[in-house]
């Protein structure tokens, strides 16, 4: 017989174990119960949120000796048949070898509850007990289950209770997450490799191709080195306005435009053809544009320059190089009031589907350029630390390394409207995006105007232009009295490749460490950089065979091979 002891008022035997006693808990009934053991078995042994708590008693020393006695008793009998007997007679808690209710102490004392995991019990819990918390789920029925279920089978809406779902359309439920789970796994490792999808691919194909006659991509200006562009075409240069060409793109289609070789130099990008909400994330921005201005505060030093000519406020984030930098930075927000006002527009959900769409139409029909930009904005990342580019839902990051938001400003209504300019200190052969945002006719104002091939393009608002904006002379038409017209441009400055091109130091840095020889190679390097650049466009062809990367498919298609000459290549598509 095993001796107890009592120390610090807690009740052990000569092991040194406290004696608990659980009045309510059968584990004859709980072993029964298989289901619950291969809910536990097949969760792994996760316990889910609901778990059963039991009462417990612990047992006074006095009592110890007695409920040894008696399990003795009781373990002889069972081995007799007796116990199991008197249990399928009357399916009560009699005493027996499992039964907890043998162990009753003599005295009522008890010393202060504890924690431990038990197993579920099948009868009721008294209100007065201790509790503890079960390392096993409850089951609603006895009935053993096929398979544990990995979720609530409550499906909740916003706003509205759960609807509890039967076993199939839980096993339909967990399916659909399972597969929706293992699309968002496949599209970031794609996005990591600057891949889009399949059906990204597929819908870029049914893309509407423009050829613009007489064109070619390499004849647009650009600066020397061929890292920015240079200053607007002269008024005498560009397509006088009565000769100019209208394109009514409706905004709906997405309208790829060709030079002579081919060659894709411009997007007019629609909303995603799934998307039946865009209308509703238009009028969405539109809003948090007008808060931005509110929560902003502009003077007139803000509302001035080349481009504005003093209509509205455009405002720049992310990260730039240039203009006598040593080396990149982020671009200042002067104030807390407007570093606020920025911060908060940025985190809008609307502001994150939109910029998450026009990152893949840069991947998709300028692959070349958009992987490009990526690589030299990771390598910055890495080489400064504290760079923050301009939010994007990606884990990869966008594709542009900054942001300007052209909002009303000091103007009483928000009406953009540029006048001709060229973005000389972006990249020259990569994309900016310029995306319209507003309510206003697109039929009599808001037009986007490309001044060196003549070209006038309708630009609804939601929709997005993407297109070299250093070289290419581009300004908008304005829109009615009353009406609004904001827009968002993404763009990367040209500094910023320059710098990581030249291993991480200024153009005056590397031509002073350079020699005689260094210096022509330089000279060789900077004088065919510009057509070097040119070949990064993706050719409609390679779109339409699915080959958006400028991959071999195979030995005989080999796309790499493309002759620059002047003639156009024929093919069935749209001139203008």
């Amino acid at each position: 017989m095993a001796s107890t002891s009592q120390e610090d008022g807690v009740t052990k035997d000569d092991q040194g174990l406290q004696v608990l006693r659980f009045p309510g808990y059968n584990i004859e009934d709980a072993l029964r119960q298989n289901s619950e053991r291969g809910v536990y078995m097949a969760n792994n042994g996760q316990l889910p949120e609901d778990v059963l708590e039991l009462d417990y008693e612990v047992v006074d020393a006095a009592s110890v000796p007695q409920l040894h006695e008696k399990l003795r008793e009781a373990v002889q009998g069972r081995l007799a048949g007796a116990s199991s007997s008197r249990h399928s007679r009357n399916g009560s808690h009699s005493p027996g070898p499992s039964s907890p209710s043998l162990l009753r102490p003599a005295s009522s004392s008890q010393q202060p509850p504890s924690r431990i995991m038990t197993p579920p019990a099948p009868s009721p819990i008294p209100s007065s007990a201790s509790r503890i918390s079960s390392a096993l789920p409850r089951s609603p029925s006895p009935k053993p289950l096929k398979k544990a279920p990995k979720r609530s089978r409550y499906r909740a809406s916003p706003g509205k209770p759960g609807k509890k779902l039967n076993a199939r359309q839980a096993r339909s439920l967990r399916k659909t997450e399972l597969a929706r789970s293992r699309r968002r796994d496949k599209a970031k490792a794609r996005d990591a490799r600057n891949e889009i999808s399949p059906h990204v691919v597929n819908v870029a194909q049914s893309s509407e191709p423009v050829s613009i006659r007489g064109f070619n991509a390499i004849s647009l200006p650009a600066s020397d080195p061929a890292w920015i562009g240079k200053r607007e075409l002269p008024k005498a240069q560009r397509f006088p306005e009565s000769k100019l060409k209208d394109f009514d793109w409706n905004g709906k289609v997405t309208v790829v435009l060709l030079d002579a070789l081919d060659r894709i130099w411009a997007v007019l990008g629609a909303p995603p053809p799934s998307a039946k909400d865009w209308e509703e994330l238009n009028r969405g921005l539109m809003k948090e544009l007008g808060d931005y201005d509110r929560n902003s505060a502009f003077s007139k030093k803000d509302m001035g320059n080349r481009r504005s000519g003093g209509g509205y406020g455009p405002r720049n984030e992310g990260v730039s190089h240039g203009g006598g930098q040593p080396r990149p930075g982020n671009i200042a927000i002067r104030g807390i009031t407007n570093q606020a006002a920025i911060k908060a527009f940025s985190t809008s959900s609307y502001l994150g589907r939109l910029v998450g769409h026009t990152g893949r139409l840069y991947a998709t029909y300028a692959n070349r350029l958009a992987t490009e930009s990526r690589r030299v904005m990771k390598e910055l990342a890495l080489r400064i630390p504290g760079l923050e580019y301009p939010s994007h839902p990606s884990p990869e990051g966008g594709y542009w390394a900054a942001r300007c938001i052209n909002s009303a400003g000091l103007s009483q209504v928000a009406a953009v409207c540029t006048l001709p300019h060229t973005d000389l200190e972006n990249w020259v052969p990569g994309w900016c995006c310029v995306t319209a945002i507003g309510d206003y006719n697109p039929d009599k104002g808001g037009h986007l105007v490309f001044w060196n091939v003549g070209l006038r393009i309708r630009f609804p608002p939601g929709c997005s232009v993407l297109f070299p904006s250093a070289t290419i002379t581009h300004s908008n038409t304005p829109v009615q009295p009353g009406e609004q017209r904001y827009s968002i441009v993404e763009f990367s400055a040209g500094g910023l490749f320059r710098w990581v091109y030249n291993g991480f130091i200024t153009e005056e840095e590397l031509l002073a460490s350079l020699d005689e020889d260094g210096m022509k190679r330089w000279a060789v390097d900077r004088a065919a950089r510009w057509k070097e650049e040119v070949r990064m466009y993706t050719k409609w062809y390679e779109i339409e065979r699915g080959d958006y990367q400028g991959i071999v498919l195979d030995g005989e298609s080999d796309l790499s091979e493309v002759s620059e000459s002047e003639d156009e290549r024929p093919a069935k598509k749209r001139r203008i």
